[in-house]
């Protein structure tokens, strides 16, 4: 078949190609690069890798982490915040329960 005939209708590349042309993408903006936004934007604004993983249908967490592990935010702080909400509930509970 002749290439960049109907073949290219029957993908969800050709899809996206005609329709990123009909909106006035340039050539340079491919579907892989809208998965990569989409991807990277989740991991950034703190959606678990493993949900991230599994929504881009990778095989392994490892794929996941190798490409996008840098965007996954520093847990160090959610985990210091989490400890100390902890122990403040643990402290406000000790005072209420001494006053009885």
């Amino acid at each position: 078949m002749a290439v960049g005939g109907d073949d290219c209708r029957k993908t969800p590349f050709g899809d996206f190609q005609r329709a990123a042309a009909r909106a006035g993408l340039p050539p340079e903006f491919i579907l892989h690069s809208l998965r990569h936004l989409y991807a990277s934007t989740a991991l950034a604004e703190g959606i678990p890798i493993t949900e991230v993983s599994r929504w881009l249908g990778h095989k392994s967490i490892e794929v996941t982490h190798q490409i996008y592990g840098h965007l996954v935010p520093s847990s160090f702080d959610r985990a210091r915040a989490a400890l100390d909400n902890a122990y403040q509930k643990s402290e406000k509970q000790k005072r209420s329960g001494n006053r009885r």
